[in-house]
């Protein structure tokens, strides 16, 4: 894989222009196209999770709904059991009631039981069934329960002993029956005396639920145990459909009837009843994924046709840089007369325009200054030949200062010596260009001979104290950074002073790097002019190199970090430090 990548690079690299700017649109182009499609399906995996999370909180708030009127109707079926007019009037049917006496007390019992009758209307009817198994109903009687559902209900009354049981009716598309025993609870026997049965229609407490308008409202579907007992649409449709939920809750996209639908589903504890909701999906999708495509047709016919105008395009641009290039490769050989045949006036006022003038202004430029060489390569060896000349003049300076001193030598003058003898060693330090780079001892051995020659001047109006460890005197500086510093010094704290000037200069190694601090007792520096200073507005006068020059040699030399560090100490002086890596090599 990776030699197949390298060889199709190795052909990009040198294909020409107009190829690459080709391959170069169509990488360009796809890549697009890629990712509009991610992004076209992140944004409908966004809009699944959004359809979900709404069909969650329909489903939830209809569960919610179902199982409150639902509760509601246990608390019927209670205060039915419960009811001591209802408990009397079982209890008096249990003795041998005939005639017109167990035609009032039936006509009392279905009054009473009409009261209980809900007036939302989902209650669909009330079955009271005494001890002797007589049946009185209360309620809608068109669709009575088959004999099969009653015998079922009415055992699991005995099962469940008092307890409220919920029992669906096979094929009813969600008719639900409370089962309950009644027992007497006025001598505390809990005897036996009646059973009781109420029939509920789910449709109706569904049909009232509050619900969104439109595609998303779906198809309410609730099951239990796999088995569906319930749809809002009718079962029929759904048989060959099977609902397995794996979890308590969740989505996915399933195929039903051969069409793709949204199904969500949320279980409850109320009886483990699952609740589905089921959305047709391509209804929903059907204007996004018709976007989809369109929006994929019209890239494609975008791309065939920005290809086939880049190409008209392009060649604008790359036959002018092809003749410019040949037109190199004969100025390469030589022939600098092939510009002739440019043309720079057929050009535009564009990038390529100006290219084309500036070659054409550089060859020529290029062949005056051929003309010219000669006669610079004669200014130069002039220019070589006077500086040559201009050595002549510190040699001539150093062997006067050899005359004076033995001249002095030889009168015995031996400040005057010493002085001389100071002055020509520092001069021949100081213009001598070869190194740039000496010693840490060289450099304080130059220091020495300055301030032979200063206290000379200044006899006993200075003290200076220099401090440092032996193992840094071998370590690499730039040349003459300390020789300014302490001029500066002088000029600025001792000459203005008439009392004794200290000057300190103390040298310390922390780590990988070397602090060099020269310090005077002088008057310091206006804050606002060291400020100035660091700033670079102000160069102090006394060295004519000035401390933001030693300052760039220093940064120059071994990076930002390092260099100088100017301390006003508060009216007691100056501290000039210097910040140098530990170079010994």
């Amino acid at each position: 894989m990776k030699k197949i990548w390298f060889y199709f690079a190795n052909i990009y690299i040198h294909s020409k222009l107009n190829v690459k700017l080709f391959l170069t649109i169509t990488l360009i182009m796809m890549t697009t196209l890629v990712f509009v499609l991610g992004g076209l399906q992140y944004a409908f995996s966004l809009y699944d999770e959004q359809i979900y999370a709404k069909s969650a909180q329909v489903l939830m708030m209809s569960s919610n709904n179902v199982e409150e009127k639902l509760e509601r109707v246990e608390e019927v079926s209670y205060n039915i059991a419960v009811d001591p007019y209802i408990q009397k009037i079982l209890l008096d049917l249990q003795g041998n009631v005939k005639g017109y006496d167990f035609y009032r007390l039936e006509q009392k019992i279905g009054d009473e039981l009409e009261k209980y009758i809900d007036p939302a209307n989902y209650v669909h009817s009330i079955y009271l069934y005494d001890s002797a198994g007589r049946e009185f109903l209360a309620g809608d009687s068109s669709k009575p329960i088959k004999n099969k559902d009653k015998e079922l209900a009415l055992s699991q009354a005995d099962k469940y002993e008092g307890k409220n049981h919920w029992m669906e009716l096979e094929g009813s598309n969600g008719d639900l029956i409370s089962v309950r025993l009644i027992q007497s609870y006025g001598n505390l026997n809990f005897e036996t005396i009646g059973k009781l049965l109420i029939r509920v229609h789910l449709d109706k407490i569904v049909s009232g639920l509050p619900k969104p308008h439109g595609d998303i409202a779906g198809n309410i579907v609730i099951t239990k145990e796999d088995e569906i007992f319930y749809s809002e649409k009718g079962i029929d449709n759904l048989k060959e459909y099977h609902f397995n939920a794996k979890d308590d809750q969740g989505y996915s996209i399933e195929y039903i009837h051969g069409e793709r639908s949204f199904v969500s589903h949320i279980t409850t504890d109320f009886k483990d009843w699952t609740y589905w909701s089921i959305i047709p999906f391509d209804m929903m999708f059907s204007k996004i994924t018709a976007a989809k495509y369109t929006l994929v047709l019209v890239f494609m016919l975008m791309f065939v046709f920005l290809i086939s105008l880049g190409f008209k395009f392009l060649r604008k641009f790359t036959n002018p840089i092809q003749e410019l290039a040949s037109t190199m490769q004969e100025v390469q050989k030589g022939n600098f007369h092939a510009v002739n045949q440019l043309n720079p006036s057929m050009i535009h006022e564009d990038e390529i325009g100006i290219l084309y003038r500036n070659f054409i202004t550089m060859i020529q430029r290029i062949d005056e200054l051929i003309q010219e060489n000669f006669s610079k390569q004669l200014l130069i060896k002039e220019t070589e030949f006077k500086a040559l000349q201009a050595q002549i003049n510190p040699h001539f300076l150093y062997n006067t200062l050899e005359s004076v001193n033995w001249l002095a030598k030889t009168n015995k003058q031996k400040q005057i010596s010493s002085m001389v003898e100071a002055l020509g060693h520092l001069m021949r330090y100081s213009t001598n260009f070869n190194r740039d780079i000496i010693t840490l001892e060289e450099e304080l051995d130059i220091l020495n001979s300055y301030l032979t020659i200063q206290k000379y001047r200044f006899d006993d109006r200075i003290d200076v104290q220099i401090d440092f460890p032996c193992h840094v005197a071998k370590y690499k500086i730039p040349k003459l950074i300390l020789q300014p510093l302490l001029e500066n010094s002088f000029k600025h704290a001792v000459e203005p002073s008439v009392y004794l000037s200290v000057i300190k200069l103390h040298v310390y190694q922390e780590e990988d790097k070397l602090f060099i601090r020269i310090e005077d007792n002088g008057p310091g520096i206006d804050p606002l002019i060291l400020q100035k200073v660091k700033e670079g507005k102000v160069n102090p006068n006394g060295t004519g190199i000035g401390l933001n020059n030693i300052d760039d040699r220093i940064k120059l030399y071994a990076g930002e970090q390092y260099g100088l560090r100017i301390e006003n100490l508060s009216g007691k002086g100056t501290a000039i430090t210097v910040v140098l890596p530990v170079q010994t090599g």
